[in-house]
């Protein structure tokens, strides 16, 4: 698995910045203690019956030469194996996903813009971005997601890497979601449930239930005001932001969906 490595000043703002107050380095131990989270409950807030599934959230950056730099947040995730039966597809993006055993992280913020992330424990993803409840802007094959599995006896865990330009920009809230079993035995669990017994399914697009997360804790403040562009993925949220011209380093400004995703 992953290294994990000193997170230093010039990694938060690796350019233009004349000197380094008191605010920063601050923010640069904050960053090193990463977001940690357990998810405990099942989606309509009744206790689950095994192991929780955690998962832990860092922000990395690394120069890469002759390439546009590294700007991610790095996910690990350590999960129980249910076993249940694998997408019968080739691992990488996968359409569907939420049928089967699925981890699924959602950042979102104040707009009802969100990203959505699944990962399953056979190598298959599924990456999307919305600019409102269920409003899809990607097809989900046209992203790529850096993943890698390890079982470990009945653990699954996971890494994996979320570039920063896939975020909708000003992220303010979380919730974090996972499913297995099959058929009447299928367990929909969440990070933040629905507490208000308001609804008899669960639909983990329901903004509602997302509670505001400290960002500052796996992405830089000087990078969460808008959406970032650089040279690699270009403006993922054009739907929402348009281009403009501002470069590598820019962080710009802040189809429909099958009704069944979860």
């Amino acid at each position: 698995m992953w290294n994990k490595s000193e997170i230093t000043f010039a990694q938060i703002f690796p350019r233009g910045t004349a000197y380094q107050s008191e605010y920063d380095t601050k923010e640069t131990k904050k960053l090193a203690e990463g977001y940690q989270c357990q998810i405990e409950q099942t989606w309509d807030n009744r206790p689950i019956d095994h192991t929780p599934i955690s998962i832990d959230m860092k922000w990395h950056f690394e120069r890469v030469r002759g390439a546009p730099h590294k700007r991610v947040i790095k996910v690990s995730i350590s999960a129980p194996l249910f076993d249940d039966p694998e997408p019968p597809f080739e691992p990488g993006p996968t359409d569907g996903l939420w049928n089967y055993e699925v981890v699924e992280l959602f950042f979102a913020n104040d707009q009802g813009n969100y990203l959505e992330i699944e990962v399953g424990p056979h190598g298959h993803w599924l990456c999307l971005l919305f600019k409102g409840q269920r409003q899809c802007i990607n097809d989900g094959k046209d992203i790529d997601l850096l993943v890698e599995n390890v079982f470990d006896m009945d653990v699954w865990k996971c890494e994996l890497e979320i570039p920063l330009a896939y975020l909708p920009g000003r992220v303010t809230k979380f919730n974090a979601y996972a499913i297995h079993g099959t058929g009447k035995d299928r367990v929909y669990e969440a990070l933040h449930p629905m507490t208000d017994k308001a609804f008899p399914e669960p639909d983990f697009h329901r903004l509602q239930y997302f509670k505001r997360i400290d960002t500052a804790r796996f992405i830089p403040e000087s990078y969460n005001y808008r959406p970032f562009v650089d040279m690699k993925y270009g403006n993922m949220w054009r739907a929402v932001v348009p281009d403009d011209d501002d470069g590598e380093t820019s962080a710009k400004k802040p189809r429909k969906d099958d009704d069944n995703a979860f």
